[in-house]
């Protein structure tokens, strides 16, 4: 099984990736991506995705971080023609932490799909509390050939399916197994089950029912075993299918 998007960069894991990777090559999960977040982060990822067979790498600037945006420092990383980088990600927009500086992250966002474009790269989505410019944004530029996956889904099933029909992707984390999240429980019943693949956002959003560690790679295994119970088949048909999907989507 493939987590699809970790942090494995975070100071949470310091000095113990060795340990990290080998429990979720025990646990039967044998890809993770590692996600950039920032410049520095992407450089970091890309020296773990380097080190490590089984870890691929995104490189990208999260919105909270636009306001250290370097265009020609991410293509110089894009130009390297590593094949452990497998999209341009996390990028996108948050409104939540910061509405002072929306223009810069819209800015920022589109700049960023432009040299997914260039580069024939999937995208990784960040949006919180924006999905209405997020999606103007999207639909300046659909459809996005190259793939699109809205991570750490947390929208409507309303627009779980808008996103889906200009060919968007989803990604659920473990927010989905947490008992209030009545709205993600309705949207992982009901999207078409090609349409989506699974992630863990570690070090953070731990799934039941470790809740309360620190996330890992080794923990994609709950979310889809939860999203297996929702729709009623075996995790183990589950996984092949989103499986499938992630692996093509990211051409791993």
């Amino acid at each position: 099984m493939i987590d699809t998007h970790c942090h494995l960069n975070d100071p949470k894991f310091d000095g113990e990736l060795d340990a990290i990777v080998a429990n979720f090559l025990a646990s039967g999960v044998d890809k993770a991506i590692c996600i950039g977040c920032c410049i520095e982060s992407s450089k970091d990822c890309i020296a773990i995705a380097e080190k490590y067979e089984n870890v691929y790498c995104t490189v990208g600037v999260h919105p909270s971080d636009c306001d250290k945006y370097d265009e020609q420092e991410l293509e110089n990383m894009l130009n390297s023609n590593n094949k452990k980088i497998v999209a341009i990600g996390e990028i996108g927009l948050d409104y939540y932490w910061s509405k002072d500086d929306k223009e810069k992250q819209k800015q920022v966002f589109e700049s960023q799909i432009k040299l997914a474009i260039k580069h024939k790269l999937p995208i990784v989505i960040h949006c919180r509390d924006a999905f209405g410019d997020t999606l103007d944004i999207l639909q300046k530029y659909a459809p996005l050939k190259y793939g699109a996956v809205m991570h750490c889904y947390s929208g409507s099933l309303e627009f779980a399916n808008q996103i889906i029909k200009m060919g968007l992707h989803i990604s659920f984390t473990g927010s989905v197994t947490f008992k209030n999240a009545k709205n993600l429980h309705n949207v992982a019943k009901n999207i078409p089950i090609d349409k989506f693949f699974f992630e863990t956002d570690s070090p953070y959003l731990t799934p039941e029912p470790n809740r309360g560690k620190r996330n890992e790679p080794k923990y994609v295994l709950d979310v889809a075993r939860f999203v297996a119970d929702l729709r009623g088949i075996s995790a183990e048909d589950l996984i092949k299918i989103t499986d499938e999907t992630a692996k093509k989507f990211f051409k791993i």
